[in-house]
């Protein structure tokens, strides 16, 4: 018998508010297990342009009860597919002193099951684009997101120092949509999980089956980019760009040799906007509460142990990308240079204007989640020792300064 099913405990728990008429579905969703994330993990990163492994940098809550931003700062750690930057943002609900944290990031996958045993995902959330960059006039109003019903999933949220599953669309938003079959027809309104966090316990099948699902050889995916030439003024690039019909999608900065990602939100993009890029970057991260490399290892710290069951097992090769990260570029707090942008155009329009060196994808490529070093079990062992003490360092253990390695 199918019985009719409102969720308000399922969005009390996300902390949502309920509309007086609840959102009422045919069914009660059951938890995604082995087969089913196994299922999920496979088509929505087959849609997906970008899958990462990410740190959550700065989640944007801020000191002395000052406005949080709203924007989450993210830290690839392992490119599972695609070429995404190695820092990129999206819009979102910080998590650093909230108290439902730790019950927000344990709420768990869940899907539907059709009488003829398809699955469908059921809502987990989703991102809501706010305001990025300075306003370029002084008051000036942010569009109102689309409006809420009880059937609305929460807004995407993070903390500082945690590390989360990110999958995004060739656009640089948050995958929300994805294709599925119910049988006799495909339909592309269905949900996808496109921000959860990398929980590292006994029973945690999803960065287990993101892994799986993107182990394989992966196409070159990532839109092409006008790569600019050295000394070209990247305000006046924009503007023949907005001449010629198209806007700037997203600017890319190199700080050494780490690559940070500009993407205003779509509603920003139809304003010059490259001009405030640098007021953005200068202080993005200023009033940042906690360290997040200290944070991340101090997670790590709990979780690393030679078990092999699906979260548990993937601890130690997390803890590697990990430190690999901040051991080659630190803080990455360097200058920023203007290296590329993304349009929304024919980047090969553009191919022979004096500011364009070369029509390119990003370059750096997917690198997945490496194995961990080491040709035999002696050498791999080695590897876990070194890793745990490279997590003790970052937690300032041997005196070493909290939230770097030497």
């Amino acid at each position: 018998m199918i019985r009719t099913f409102a969720p308000a405990l399922a969005i009390a728990a996300m902390a949502i508010p309920v509309p007086a008429q609840a959102c009422t579905y045919a069914q009660r969703p059951e938890a995604v297990g082995y087969a089913s994330g196994e299922y999920f993990a496979k088509v929505m990163s087959q849609e997906a342009t970008y899958v990462d492994l990410v740190l959550v940098e700065d989640d944007g809550v801020r000191s002395r009860g000052a406005q949080p931003t709203g924007i989450l700062t993210l830290r690839t750690i392992a490119r599972l597919k695609g070429n995404s930057a190695d820092r990129f943002t999206l819009f979102g609900t910080g998590l650093t002193l909230s108290p439902e944290a730790e019950r927000m990031s344990a709420a768990r996958l869940q899907h539907f099951t059709s009488e003829t045993g398809q699955v469908t995902p059921f809502p987990y959330n989703e991102e809501r684009p706010l305001r990025l960059l300075p306003s370029a006039v002084d008051g000036a109003a942010t569009p109102p997101p689309p409006p809420m019903t009880s059937c609305s999933p929460p807004q995407i949220a993070g903390q500082t120092g945690k590390f989360y599953v990110v999958m995004r669309d060739a656009e640089g938003r948050l995958l929300d949509r994805i294709a599925l079959s119910d049988g006799t027809s495909v339909q592309r309104n269905h949900a996808a999980f496109g921000f959860v966090p990398a929980t590292l316990e006994e029973e945690a099948y999803w960065l287990w089956s993101v892994r799986m699902a993107t182990s394989g050889e992966q196409d070159a995916s990532g839109p092409m980019l006008l790569h600019l030439a050295p000394g070209s003024d990247g305000a006046v690039a924009e503007q023949q760009i907005r001449a010629a019909g198209a806007n700037v999608r997203a600017a890319y900065y190199d700080r050494g040799g780490f690559i940070e990602e500009v993407r205003p939100a779509p509603f920003e993009q139809s304003n010059p906007w490259l001009a405030r890029s640098a007021s953005y970057l200068a202080g993005s991260r200023q009033g940042r509460i906690g360290v997040p490399y200290h944070g991340g290892a101090e997670y790590l710290r709990t979780h690393l142990t030679p078990l092999q069951q699906y979260g548990t097992g993937l601890a130690y090769e997390v803890a590697q990308a990990f430190t690999n990260s901040v051991r080659q570029f630190g803080d990455a707090s360097g200058e920023p240079r203007l290296i590329a942008l993304e349009i929304d155009g024919d980047p090969q329009a553009f191919a022979g204007e004096a500011f364009v060196e070369r029509v390119a994808r990003l370059d750096v490529a997917a690198d997945g989640l490496p194995r961990l070093a080491g040709e035999d079990d002696a050498a791999i062992f080695a590897t876990r020792q070194r890793l745990e003490r490279d997590i003790s360092l970052l937690n300032g253990g041997a005196g070493n300064p909290q939230g770097t390695l030497p």
